[in-house]
């Protein structure tokens, strides 16, 4: 069986057993968990509770895919090699449990074609981007500490790849051109902008500020009008809601993909 969660921002506390032991069903070896974005595992080199969280998840009965979020270490990630599962590129981080799925990727998973494309803009950076070899980076810092603005700084908490590449975008087109644009489910970390606005509906005036549309929304209202799916599935927006019919935001719940 296939299962959806969100973003877990490196607290893995939804995957122990006692968690596990809450839901309305039991996760085994012959299940898989997918994360839509924002999994938090690779943030910091030689990280000792990166060792301690991948000992800890060798043990766990089923496996872990997962999208990339806007909250990734991607220089970490270009460290694993790309190899080819169920039809898709992947990397493997722990082997055969825990599976990054790269952008614009056609997997077959239990008989059901999953079309994955992670990323997201980063929406709590106010106080700036800042970038340590800035020569005014202390005082921008300082200012954005008295000013209580959130900030990321460039290459520590914040990288430029967490939006696609064109290559990335024409690969996702080049994959679904080979399956005839018609997949099951879509897994991505932010949704297309024009579902995006129903979010905001729903939040109000403030959700825009926050959540702004940009090549990668604007890429993903191009494959609504190109796509045939059944349901899309997203994380990033820190709820569990479904927007309508065909589209639904996961966060800290654990439920089964939609037959």
């Amino acid at each position: 069986m296939i299962y959806i969660t969100g973003d877990t921002h490196a607290d893995f506390s939804r995957f122990t057993k006692r968690q596990r032991c809450r839901l309305p069903f039991e996760l085994t070896e012959k299940d898989i968990v997918i994360v839509c974005g924002d999994f938090g595992l690779l943030w910091e080199r030689n990280d000792k509770t990166l060792k301690y969280n991948l000992d800890w998840m060798s043990r766990l009965p089923f496996k872990i895919l997962w999208v990339s979020g806007n909250h990734e270490n991607y220089d970490m990630l270009e460290d694993y090699q790309l190899e080819e599962w169920h039809g898709g590129r992947v990397k493997h981080i722990l082997r055969d449990q825990i599976i990054y799925l790269e952008r614009g990727q056609v997997f077959k998973i239990e008989g059901k074609k999953f079309f994955t494309f992670g990323g997201a803009s980063s929406h709590d950076i106010q106080g700036g981007v800042l970038d340590p070899h800035d020569p005014d980076y202390a005082k921008k810092r300082i200012a954005a500490n008295k000013a209580r603005l959130p900030y990321r700084i460039k290459g520590i908490s914040w990288w430029e790849q967490e939006l696609p590449t064109e290559e990335e975008m024409q690969e996702g087109i080049r994959n679904l051109e080979k399956v005839n644009y018609k997949v099951d489910y879509v897994i991505t970390h932010c949704l297309a902008s024009s579902v995006q606005g129903k979010l905001e509906r729903h939040f109000g005036g403030d959700f825009s500020h926050l959540y702004k549309e940009d090549i990668l929304t604007e890429y993903f209202d191009w494959l609504e009008e190109k796509l045939q799916y059944k349901y899309w599935y997203c994380g990033h927006y820190h709820l569990d809601m479904e927007v309508d019919e065909r589209h639904g935001v996961v966060y800290e719940g654990i439920g089964a993909v939609k037959l």
